[in-house]
């Protein structure tokens, strides 16, 4: 059983290691094997055919073939090593020993043997084979493993030469016993057998992790054991000759072979340490090429710290040869602030620990560096000896891993902390909440109107904006908030240590009213205004996605109400949201399902109290959401392509409905918005002229409003536009003026009939600086000759200011709201198609 246990541990081992190192456990399977085999054939003497086993028989075949492949094992590792010299010096010196053997085993053992007359032939041979083999094998493992400094499996092979040692013990003592007739089956030799057996197989367990020994304080005193063992054997062999019988013809021979593979060997070792000595001062020249040559300060010192020997490269840093460094200490080179901590690596380094760590440092000028170091310790004859240091200067490689994270974490165009910097600062002061007894809020900010001024300029413009719009809200937090820009023209502000929910809306409100305030880019100035979610926050129950997506349904519901304000976030806006994902996907079947509907809203003329026009406004009858306003759903499809069919419908639609009106002997004019892609399509005046021809509907009673960023992109084109427009007959309104960007002498030179005042600077006429500018545009009106027309009208000092400032033509829902043809025509049946102003 201790055959196949090892032979199955072997080959256990054979199937899990790494090709090279197959062959070892291989052979050492295969031999274990054999002994396995010759131990059934002795069984099946004994036990069935319940004879004496046959000496030499088919079992001994089987023994020998062990003690074989046991060789080869050891042999076939020994030869995986590369080095020629060295295999060829390790079977000399295996020879040189067996011969040794074989020479003193003839002079005391063999040659009785051989004089035997009953000891001959295939008897002889197994009976020496078995001792001999077991020397072999002895010999073969001892050279191996003491051979060399550095072998892999030196624990495995230690097992191995220890049973390789208790079987030849095994053998010797069972050969005693069978030439003095006293062998018997189980005697106290046999169980040596199978200790020998199972110990190899033993060996395999240590196979898998072990790996390759570095020489200890013992393994080199044996290393020089076995170099010198073959020479006290040949010593040993010609000294016993000498002394005991010179005329003896083996152990002349013997002693003479002996001699001559001395002889040859230390050949070979002069050839391998010539060839050593070659390979040390390639080693030496490649290391000095390195060293000198290496763009790093290198540098080699005593355990005392004293240089040794200095690059060029450290040489040129400090100014000095590499001589002039001999002798000092390295302290020397390290400021006085850093050299408690150099000293603490130094020590490590002594000890036999790698270190790396960085120094900065700052020169006669000012400049700050930083250095890597690196302390390597050196070994000599596993001593530390000395300590080779590498300084490398990495200031460029700090200065870029710097400007990489800065970029990581920074918004390139404004400078502001972007998406990622500000997802971690809300997810750090979520966690600190609890232990707090503030608040804290995230304003999402997102610009009214900012794409239509992107697109206007263009991009450059939009970026100019933006870091102007970033320098702004800057300025309306205290140190410790985070203000990002998420993209686009989205911003956030994370407001902390906030004790009620009057302070958020106090900084709010301060940010709305300055970015609220006009800029200058490029020579023009533009208004913009900021739609704002509020998310706030008490306690640290949330994530940070959870608290921007609140921000983002509150600032939604800011720009669903109209834009230009703030929204705090309240439960339920989900449900809203999740209505306006609904818009989006019905939009596309809307017009195809004819759920579109036009709403007009009245226009006076407060100077002769008489409704002069309408603007026609979309609505949306929605299956399920009931009727849906404009601004839910207008900018949804300014974004797609299917803003130009329903254009064209509204277009279509309120012609029709003018000729419809005009029929019945209700003259009035007929208003109708045409968005940035609509008024920018190159069929634009050949589908007006399609239309009205279609309609018949009188296009000196079509009045086209553009907005004023619309109109001032593209200039010339625009002019050549409007002038095909106008000369179908049609009026154009500038719509939303003074909102934009504007400039009088372009103006001046657009043929257009009419601005609008917007309906945020009528909202606020009670502001000095909004009636200013109110003042200005009728003025402008005035002097341009142009029609004015004031939106937004919602109460009777609104329209009396207007009129006493020169303005007579309003709308608004002071005068009438938007309202259905049906609504329309039934108030006209009761007061007229020229129904007094209210």
């Amino acid at each position: 059983m201790g055959a196949l246990i090892s032979t199955l541990l072997l080959y256990h081992a054979y199937k899990r290691t790494a090709l090279k190192e197959k062959k070892l456990w291989f052979y050492l399977a295969i031999g274990s094997a054999s002994y396995f085999v010759a131990e059934l054939f002795w069984m099946y003497y004994e036990s069935y055919l319940r004879i004496d086993v046959p000496f030499p028989g088919i079992p001994d075949l089987f023994y020998m073939l062990q003690i074989f492949f046991y060789l080869v094992a050891l042999l076939s590792y020994f030869i995986r090593f590369k080095s020629i010299t060295k295999n060829m010096q390790f079977m000399f010196e295996l020879l040189i020993l067996m011969v040794v053997t074989v020479t003193l085993s003839y002079y005391f053992i063999i040659e009785k043997l051989i004089t035997d007359p009953e000891l001959t032939g295939l008897f002889l041979f197994v009976y020496l084979g078995y001792p001999f083999g077991d020397i072999a094998l002895v010999f073969t493992a001892l050279l191996l493993l003491f051979g060399k400094r550095e072998i892999r499996y030196k624990k495995s092979l230690s097992i191995i030469l220890l049973a390789v040692l208790i079987q030849a013990v095994a053998d010797s003592g069972y050969f005693y016993l069978l030439l003095t007739d006293q062998y018997e089956t189980g005697s106290l030799f046999d169980p040596l057998f199978t200790l020998a057996l199972l110990m190899v197989g033993y060996s395999s367990l240590h196979a898998r992790n072990e790996e390759i020994s570095a020489a200890s304080p013992v393994t080199v005193s044996m290393n020089v054991f076995t170099f010198i063992l073959p020479y006290i054997s040949c010593v040993g062999l010609i000294l016993f000759i000498i002394l005991f019988d010179r005329e003896h013809t083996i152990l002349t021979i013997g002693g003479f072979l002996s001699f001559v593979l001395i002889v040859v060997r230390q050949m070979i070792v002069l050839l391998s340490n010539q060839q050593l000595v070659a390979d040390l001062n390639d080693s030496k020249q490649r290391f000095q090429s390195l060293f000198e040559n290496h763009p790093d300060a290198v540098y080699s010192v005593t355990l005392e710290g004293e240089f040794i020997q200095v690059n060029q490269t450290a040489a040129r840093l400090a100014k000095m040869t590499p001589e002039q460094f001999i002798g000092q200490s390295f302290y020397s080179f390290v400021q006085i602030k850093d050299r408690d901590k150099v000293s603490h690596y130094f020590q490590k380094a002594r000890a036999g620990e790698h270190q790396q760590f960085e120094l900065s440092s700052v020169n006669e000028e000012g400049d700050c560096f930083e250095f890597s170091v690196t302390m390597i310790p050196t070994y000599v004859e596993r001593k530390v000896v000395g300590v080779f240091q590498i300084v490398k200067d990495v200031t460029m490689l700090k200065r870029s891993e710097e400007k990489t994270q800065y970029l990581a974490y920074h918004d390139s165009l404004t400078g502001l902390s972007n998406r990622a910097f500000f997802e971690e600062s809300l997810q750090q002061e979520l966690v600190t909440l609890k232990k707090k007894d503030s608040g804290l809020a995230v304003c999402l900010i997102d610009l009214d109107r900012f794409k239509l001024i992107n697109d206007t300029l263009g991009h450059d413009a939009g970026d100019e904006l933006l870091v102007e719009i970033a320098d702004r809200l800057r300025s309306h937090v205290k140190e410790g908030d985070v203000v990002s820009r998420l993209g686009g023209d989205e911003f956030t502000v994370l407001l902390k240590n906030i004790n009620r929910l009057q302070d958020v809306i106090n900084i709010v409100e301060s940010v709305m009213g300055d970015l609220g305030r006009s800029y200058l880019i490029r020579g023009h100035e533009f208004f913009t205004s900021p739609s704002i979610g509020i998310s706030y926050c008490t306690e640290g129950d949330v994530t940070p996605v959870d608290m921007l997506k609140q921000a983002d349904l509150a600032m939604y519901e800011s720009k669903r109400n109209g834009k230009n304000q703030f929204t705090i976030y309240e439960k339920g806006m989900e449900q809203v949201s999740a209505d306006q994902l609904v818009i989006e996907n019905d939009l596309r079947r809307a017009l195809e399902k004819n759920e579109f509907v036009l709403h007009y809203q009245p226009q006076f003329n407060t100077l002769n109290q008489q409704l002069y026009g309408v603007e026609a406004l979309i609505r949306w009858q929605h299956p399920r959401l009931g009727l849906v306003a404009p601004g839910q759903f207008m900018a949804v499809a300014e974004e797609s392509s299917i803003i130009l069919p329903i254009g064209e419908w509204v277009v279509r639609e309120a012609c029709r409905q003018g000729k419809t009106w005009h029929d019945k002997g209700m003259i009035v004019t007929m208003s109708v918005n045409l968005s940035p892609k609509q008024f920018q399509s190159p069929c634009l005046v050949e589908l007006l002229s399609e239309i009205l021809e279609e309609t018949q509907f009188d296009p000196n009673y079509l009045v086209l409003e553009i907005t004023e960023a619309v109109a001032m992109n593209h200039i010339e084109k625009t002019i050549d536009t409007l002038t095909q427009i106008r000369s179908l007959g049609v009026q154009i309104s500038i719509d939303d003026f003074g909102t934009g960007h504007s400039s009088l002498a372009y103006l001046a030179k657009l043929p257009i009939d009419a601005l609008k005042i917007p309906r945020e600077f009528v909202n606020e006429l009670g502001v000095e600086t909004n009636k200013a500018i109110v003042h200005t545009i009728i003025t402008l009106a005035s002097n341009l000759k142009l029609g004015l027309v004031a939106e937004g009208v919602e109460t009777t000092s609104q329209k009396n200011l207007l009129q006493t400032m020169g303005c007579y033509k309003m709308q608004g829902y002071l005068l009438g709201k938007p309202a259905t043809v049906e609504e329309l025509e039934n108030e006209w049946a009761v007061c007229g198609p020229r129904g007094q102003v209210p």
